[in-house]
């Protein structure tokens, strides 16, 4: 497992130190490191091979590969970190209420705690909301169309945010957290925004590898496609349970060839995504 710091991160740190914010900031990342433990134990408990964990300013994002899970069990780890914080929550406001327990730093622990299990549940990309939003949305609209929806809402947030601090300093308010959080939403999202179809890929081949193994058949399906057609657009219709045969025709609806899913991700991955069926027939 790679494990990698996020620059902001860093930044964030020293930001803290310079304002004297070191014991909040050690509190914070403490409240973290329980949220991001949570995601890992569910995740071990169902033997999900992590990829890699960036220790990012609002948490890890922990990369899993998506094709060794289902839905469910997906569900499970990410609506873990979060809960666990609005647990821990749940249990402070009950010993409080009958007197058990009451520290200098009670209310710290407690808004640190709603925070970020609350903050973690918006479908904003990488939150783990986007995650759990992305989960039911593609099930209507399918996987490209739902993590593009996501990066949208998390840019237009992350813009929002951003122009509330520029308005901020400028009368003169000098809080720049809702900057820095919109700037580490927006690299994040235009990160996201060009491994959607890559991402989109390399689950679609693990579910099949998957299904071959576990049924020892793979239902096939013909499309015909232009010659002049993307190779991103004819990605966007393939589905994880069917194996694609691409029948290719010219402007004039005249047979050229057949060619086979596999020349269509060879395709995607030696010329890019924008290419066209014809760059890869030449």
């Amino acid at each position: 497992m790679k494990i990698k710091i996020n620059p902001i991160f860093i930044i964030v740190v020293l930001l803290a130190y310079v304002l004297g914010e070191v014991q909040t900031i050690l509190l914070f990342f403490s409240i973290l490191f329980i949220h991001d433990f949570s995601h890992f134990l569910v995740a071990r408990y169902y033997e999900v091979h992590i990829a890699s964990l960036e220790i990012m300013p609002f948490g890890c994002e922990m990369k899993i590969d998506d094709g060794d899970i289902d839905d469910i069990q997906k569900l499970y780890i990410y609506m873990a970190g979060p809960l666990t914080n609005i647990s821990i929550a749940l249990i402070l406001l009950i010993l409080k209420y009958f007197d058990i327990y009451y520290s200098p730093l009670y209310n710290e622990i407690l808004f640190a705690n709603l925070c970020i299990g609350f903050f973690n549940l918006l479908p904003l990309h990488p939150l783990d909301g986007s995650i759990l939003f992305r989960v039911f949305l593609s099930k209507v609209v399918g996987t490209i169309k739902a993590s593009k929806v996501i990066v949208m809402m998390t840019q237009i947030t992350a813009s929002f945010l951003i122009v509330i601090t520029i308005y901020s300093l400028i009368h003169k308010v000098y809080n720049v957290n809702y900057g820095i959080i919109g700037v580490f939403l927006l690299i994040h999202s235009i990160k996201e925004r060009r491994n959607i179809l890559m991402r989109a890929m390399q689950n679609e081949i693990i579910k099949r590898r998957k299904i071959l193994a576990t049924n020892r058949y793979l239902k096939s399906e013909r499309i015909c496609v232009n010659v002049n057609a993307s190779l991103k657009k004819i990605m966007s219709y393939f589905n994880a349970n069917r194996y694609y045969i691409i029948e290719v025709i010219d402007s004039e609806h005249n047979y050229i060839t057949t060619i086979t899913e596999e020349d269509i991700i060879e395709g995607i991955i030696n010329l890019g995504y924008d290419c066209t069926i014809l760059d890869i027939l030449v």
